[in-house]
């Protein structure tokens, strides 16, 4: 069935104007199954729980004058799923380092905007499973919202791979709490706190390092090995932090360790932007794509100089995030940005987007085990766009008992992102080695 014609938001115009030849504005995902993934019944899957439920899979931006001059989302009219659809198989052995160099091909490759800006790879022989590989542009709609329509190709009953999806249920903690305190937060109190908040969103300045440098067309991702959230329970209780306190603790940590071996041995603080989710946690509506989503600054705390420290700071600054009216402000800059000329916009964007280092994306999914077409679903990531001369982006993924950390890295920046990878593992041992002390 058709989809209706409907203009591009000018929040939603915004991701479109800022694509850079060294940046794209693509969300990028990767999902792990246990087992061999069947092409055909993973089509059939997209074909009834994606494209036909949410008519923007089939549809293009497109300028027109009628009725008024504007981008418009508009059916493609020659639209064929299996073209979305790209089957591979990883060369042996099919490891970490096959799919990571299979990824890093398309990091820097621009989505057909002739087409609905996204696709699929169906990647065999991952370990002797199935990695799914997710490309799609930011315009269609922010990670969140993406998060949860792709999710929905997922049934907890492995024997029910058929039945539609029964949109409910995906919990985001961290960002419903922050979206909650922006939508409650009284008019007076705002009045009383933007200011000040709004004089560090202009002033706030990224500092100098080994991360800050132009930005490339070569990039890479890597991932850690999950953590286990239940060993993390120890240093949790003893301290009150949550699990992603914990999580951007070690990442802070990690950046700090990796300075380091880049001659910073005093290094300061690494502003990341932090997206917030401004839906909460109920199912999505075919109506509802699009971005609704705002940025925060987070300080990630490099420069405290041990981990404990990092631990204590990282919390204030959660807690701090969650009071302030901070995405409230930015996400009526984006909404404000849509109405300006073009070429505007980029430079607002910019001009915000070089405050950061980097973006880190932290959701958290299901506990409980999801299953794709049959298939055990055991690992999933999620990367943000870099904007501007952003250098990397980092995926904090809850799922099943456990979180995945991955790293989207420019590979300028970053040539050896495997420093990353170790040095969190190692932030996240000596934390819990801690933890009896902390007790």
């Amino acid at each position: 069935m058709p989809g209706h014609r409907s203009v591009v938001r000018p929040v939603d115009d915004v991701w479109l104007e800022m694509d850079q030849p060294d940046n794209l504005m693509v969300i990028e995902g990767l999902m792990v199954v246990d087992g061999d993934l069947d092409r055909a019944t993973y089509v059939e899957l997209l074909r009834e729980r994606l494209v036909e439920r949410f008519p923007r899979f089939r549809q293009r931006a497109a300028w027109s004058w009628w009725p008024y001059p504007s981008r418009w989302w508009s059916d493609d009219p020659d639209f064929d799923l299996e073209r979305h659809v790209l089957d591979v198989t990883l060369p042996e052995p099919g490891d970490d380092a096959a799919l990571q160099d299979h990824v890093a091909r398309y990091l820097s490759r621009a989505l057909d905007q002739q087409r609905p800006p996204w696709e699929v790879h169906v990647i065999h022989g991952y370990h002797g499973g199935t990695a799914v590989y997710t490309r799609l542009h930011h315009a269609l709609a922010d990670g969140t919202a993406l998060f949860k329509v792709i999710m929905s190709l997922a049934d907890e009953d492995p024997l029910r791979a058929a039945r539609p999806p029964s949109g409910g249920g995906w919990s985001f903690p961290l960002l419903r709490a922050a979206a909650h305190t922006v939508k409650g937060l009284p008019g007076a109190g705002r009045l009383v706190t933007a200011p000040a908040v709004a004089e560090h969103l202009v002033l706030a300045k990224r500092p100098e390092s080994p991360l800050a440098v132009a930005p490339h067309h070569d990039k890479r991702v890597v991932w850690a090995a999950p953590i286990d959230v239940a060993e993390l329970r120890p240093l949790r209780r003893a301290t009150g932090a949550t699990v992603t306190d914990v999580v951007m603790s070690a990442l802070a940590g990690s950046l700090r360790r990796w300075l380091a071996t880049h001659g910073d041995d005093d290094p300061d603080d690494v502003p990341t932007m932090v997206p917030v989710d401004l839906r909460g946690a109920e199912s999505m509506r075919p109506d509802e794509l699009g971005n609704q989503f705002a940025l925060v600054l987070l300080d990630l705390p490099a420069s405290v100089g041990s981990p404990l420290g990092r631990l204590v700071e990282t919390s204030t600054r959660m807690r701090a995030i969650k009071e302030s009216p901070e995405a409230w402000l930015t996400y009526g800059l984006l909404q404000g940005l849509g109405f300006l000329h073009p070429r505007v916009r980029v430079l607002a964007t910019d001009f915000f987007a070089r405050k950061a280092t980097g973006v880190t994306t932290s959701v958290r999914g299901p506990d409980a085990p999801l299953h794709l077409a049959g298939l055990p679903i055991t690992r999933l990531w999620g990367w943000a766009p870099m904007s501007a001369d952003q250098s990397f982006s980092t995926s904090i993924i809850g799922y099943g008992g456990q979180v995945h950390v991955g790293f989207k890295v420019d590979a300028t920046a970053v040539p050896d992102p495997e420093v990353l990878v170790a040095g969190l593992a190692a932030e996240v041992a000596a934390m819990t080695t801690l933890a009896p002390e902390a007790g």
